[in-house]
């Protein structure tokens, strides 16, 4: 069972969480091995020389590897797997303080939790799973501020001088700001004359 999930779980919870906890062989031991290349997690330990195909992705299995301890700090077990590496050396707490992998030294792109490994899905406590998806998420983000920001402006500002806030409006229902407004026959917007200018306060 995985430690630190936060809030309230149903009895199904907890019951999917143990299912992916167990070997889908035996269904006696915790699953404890994982499959190379493709770094799922379906067997014990005494199970996974039996398997030949992933029992979760049907890939072949190439390599067989036991999960230990976390070399870090020795409390907890490994639950983390290192990508594109494929190492599992780490536990949550410590895989999420690291840039390279402490096994093999190689730089960590991606930080798979061992519930997703199982078949499972992550939960919201697990730490920096995905580095370069969140960057993705992030430069979205920061895009579709920028473009909101732009419509604000193009919203607010004078469609004239593109300098001064507009604070003046015309019976067309278009607006400038008043330096350029005062100047002006017609409306920049629609061409039809100005007939009346009211400002806003």
């Amino acid at each position: 069972m995985l430690h630190g999930q936060v809030g309230t779980r149903s009895p199904s919870q907890n019951s999917n969480n143990e299912t992916l906890d167990e070997c889908m062989v035996c269904s006696d031991l915790k699953r404890d091995t994982i499959f190379g290349p493709c770094g799922h997690i379906a067997t014990c330990s005494l199970c996974s020389p039996r398997v030949k195909k992933c029992l979760i992705c049907k890939d072949q299995v190439q390599s067989r590897t036991k999960i230990e301890e976390c070399v870090v700090c020795s409390d907890k077990k490994a639950a983390v797997l290192f990508q594109p590496c494929g190492h599992m050396c780490a536990c949550e707490n410590c895989a999420s303080l690291m840039k390279k992998c402490v096994q093999c030294r190689a730089v960590v792109e991606l930080r798979t939790p061992f519930v997703m490994c199982c078949g499972g899905k992550a939960s919201g406590n697990i730490p920096a799973l995905q580095r370069d998806k969140d960057n993705t998420n992030i430069n979205a983000d920061v895009q579709k501020l920028q473009q909101q920001l732009q419509d604000i402006k193009k919203q607010t500002m004078c469609p004239v001088c593109l300098d001064r806030l507009k604070n003046m409006i015309f019976m067309c229902g278009h607006g400038t700001c008043q330096l350029c407004g005062d100047r002006m026959s017609e409306c920049p917007i629609c061409r039809k004359a100005i007939e009346r200018r009211i400002l806003l306060y």
